[in-house]
């Protein structure tokens, strides 16, 4: 037990004189000023909750704060998973508890971080306190609603100890919320921006019996790390990798994010609604209430968006651990995948973005209405309306449509802020206005799966290599995550690929030896094909090291590429060629440390579903040396069910000092 010391004593006297002279309507009436020190009441009032419990225990015996904290323990409340799931405890090791909030005015106990039982003991005194400890604005009558509430359900027979406070504050929040229902919404991965590259969930807040118009209108809640806009690049990932940000929960309008996720960054999203009851929902956002003044240490990979939308969740099923198996890494549409596996969401609604739509209004026009588009993108509209006015009010309506929500597109993609119409804009509503016609959404075309339909994130592989020209190797792989072009395409962009920490061991049969054959850290893919109307740029970018076999020496490789890719429907086959540029270190080499320079061409199709194919041709020259490599290789990955796959890979090489080499490699790869 911890002991009060004398100067808190003395403060404690000092009060209770003071409130013993005036009276007050929030502390009990002191009639022994000469044991006033001890009063339990006078230190929660001022914020001294460990104290207060300390006084409540060891002197006054029959207080109310005694009697709820007996009551508590024959519960054994702190130990309930639901005071748990509402601190965020995890167990550290064997009887040790460690909360993952990071704010400390989150806990009212100091030692409430490791301790269950002193939290939920100072909480009971912090409950009877009529001020708000600082920083809070709010006591913690009003501001810990989720706790106050489940201990009132948990001590029914003693809660009425603690006064009773308004709080219209929360009051207020309940009521503009208006809450029935409960939507994860997953906006689709996105290489280019690497918070996001593995996608993105956040709660859409939703009132009863709505359209799906006025769901826009609705508030999101999103737990993101809270980034300063001058953050270097560098800074951030250091930051990011290493908890190097605070990650809060905000409340925004959903509109707001919707727009930001699929107008300005072109990712559709999808929406799961989620299967709780109006008693759970209530619970959720009560807590979240509470967690909206709190923050956690942000980690890219494991503590993330996904992960603390999990932890949010679990408050209402403590007995279901959401979050138990995402100690090393939290893939969001895992995350997904967890709700689905506890019954917790529904089939999800697909809403596409407006580069999807946009394109979807491309398709439907002819080939003469979408050069006259072009050519009123490029000059200006009066000179098209000769041409334009010729045409059936339809199709004039067809092409005003298009043109007015790409002009929309194009200021929010230059201005994510922008708000109102630009002169464009206001020109073509003015002219569709006026021709009568109710504007109709396209014929958009929805991806055969959603998400959480595809693959594991996870994988462990197992390849034979053959070389016409040296060893033959054997060897095991894992990737923890996340998908490439090479695997089963189902539920996942078929233009982006990104991996994480591959790994690789390797026996080499000719020299008897195991070895570590590759690490590769990082590995992104962008194949972005160009249209008429957009002409993204497609990129890629690797970092690893790789040892051939078992007697040659580990090479470290960084390569950054970019170009062009084109592909004429969604079924044909993609065509990119890149400009390549490497920065090689081997030891075995001559030149130890190399620049190379270079380009690459291939081709990637999904001619039949479940069979993925691909060839491609590289060349890269030393920049001032002797050192060049030329590779073509041909690909197939065949699905087998919806965890594995079957891959073969043919190569031809030649390098500066070896003779031309042909290798073939079969393998078998299983998701989880």
């Amino acid at each position: 037990m911890r002991a009060v010391s004398k100067p808190f004593k003395c403060v404690v006297l000092l009060h209770a004189f003071v409130l013993c002279s005036i009276g007050s309507p929030s502390i009990a009436t002191i009639s022994n000023p000469a044991q006033s020190y001890s009063t339990w009441q006078i230190a929660a009032n001022l914020g001294h909750y460990d104290d207060a419990v300390e006084l409540g225990q060891a002197v006054d015996q029959d207080g109310a704060l005694k009697r709820l904290m007996d009551a508590a323990n024959a519960k054994q409340l702190s130990e309930q998973p639901q005071w748990l799931a509402f601190i965020h405890y995890k167990p550290e090791s064997k009887d040790n508890w460690l909360s993952q909030v990071d704010s400390p005015h989150f806990f009212m106990s100091d030692a409430g971080k490791r301790s269950p039982d002193a939290e939920l003991n100072a909480t009971l005194a912090a409950l009877f306190s009529n001020q708000a400890k600082p920083p809070l604005r709010l006591t913690a009558h009003c501001r810990f609603v989720a706790r106050r509430v489940w201990l009132e359900e948990q001590l029914p027979e003693v809660f009425a100890l603690i006064p009773r406070q308004e709080c219209p504050e929360f009051e207020r929040f309940v009521e503009f919320l208006d809450a029935e229902v409960l939507t994860l919404v997953f906006p689709t991965a996105h290489p280019n921006s690497p918070s996001s590259a593995f996608g993105h969930t956040l709660l859409r807040i939703d009132k009863k019996d709505q359209r799906a118009e006025s769901r826009l209108l609705n508030m999101s809640l999103n737990f993101a790390a809270d980034v300063s806009p001058d953050v270097s690049a560098t800074t951030y990932a250091i930051k990011g990798l290493s908890g190097g940000f605070e990650g809060r929960f905000r409340l925004l309008p959903y509109h707001i994010k919707l727009r930001e996720y699929g107008q300005i960054e072109n990712r559709d999203t999808w929406e799961y609604e989620l299967t709780l009851d109006k008693a759970a929902v209530d619970l959720v956002l009560r807590h979240a209430y509470e967690m909206l003044i709190s923050h956690f240490d942000y980690y890219f990979f494991s503590e993330n968006c996904s992960y603390h939308l999990l932890s949010l969740l679990e408050v209402a099923f403590p007995d279901k651990p959401l979050t138990e198996e995402f100690e090393w890494w939290t893939i969001p549409v895992d995350t997904i995948r967890k709700l689905d596996e506890h019954q917790l969401s529904k089939p999800p609604r697909f809403v596409p973005s407006s580069i999807r739509t946009l394109r979807a209004r491309q398709t439907a026009l002819g080939q003469s209405d979408v050069s006259l588009s072009l050519q009123a993108l490029k000059t200006d509209l009066d000179n098209i309306d000769a041409p334009l006015k010729q045409k059936s009010a339809p199709e004039q309506a067809a092409i005003l449509d298009l043109l007015s929500d790409y002009e929309r597109y194009k200021r929010l993609k230059t201005d994510p802020s922008a708000k109102g119409s630009s002169p464009r804009e206001i020109a073509i509503l003015s002219r569709r206005s006026k021709l009568g016609i109710k504007s109709t959404n396209p014929l958009i075309e929805q991806p055969t799966s959603s998400p959480d339909a595809g693959h594991g994130t996870s994988r462990i592989g197992i390849q034979h290599h053959y070389n016409r020209e040296g060893s033959t190797i054997t060897e095991l792989s894992f990737r923890p995550a996340y998908h490439d072009f090479r695997d089963p395409s189902t539920g996942f962009d078929d233009k982006a690929a990104i991996e994480m920490a591959l790994i690789s061991v390797a026996h080499d049969a000719d020299a008897d030896k195991f070895f570590l054959k590759q690490f590769t850290l990082l590995s992104i893919e962008s194949l972005e094909p160009r249209g008429i109307f957009f002409k993204p740029v497609s990129w890629h970018t690797n970092v690893q090291w790789q040892r051939a076999h078992a007697n040659a020496r580990h090479q470290f490789s960084f390569n950054v590429g970019a170009g062009t890719a084109t592909q004429s429907s969604p079924t044909a086959p993609a065509f990119f060629v890149f400009a390549e540029a490497d920065l090689i270190n081997n030891p075995g080499l001559r030149d130890r440390t190399q620049l190379r320079f270079g380009a690459s061409l291939g081709a990637q199709w999904e001619a039949i579903p479940g069979l993925r194919t691909g060839i491609e041709t590289n060349f890269r020259q030393q920049l001032n040396g002797e050192s060049y490599s030329f590779i073509t290789e041909a690909w197939a990955g065949f699905a087998i069910g919806d965890q594995l796959s079957v891959n073969i890979d043919l190569a031809a090489e030649k390098r500066e000092s070896s003779a031309s080499n042909t290798r073939v490699t079969l393998g078998l790869r299983s998701y989880f």
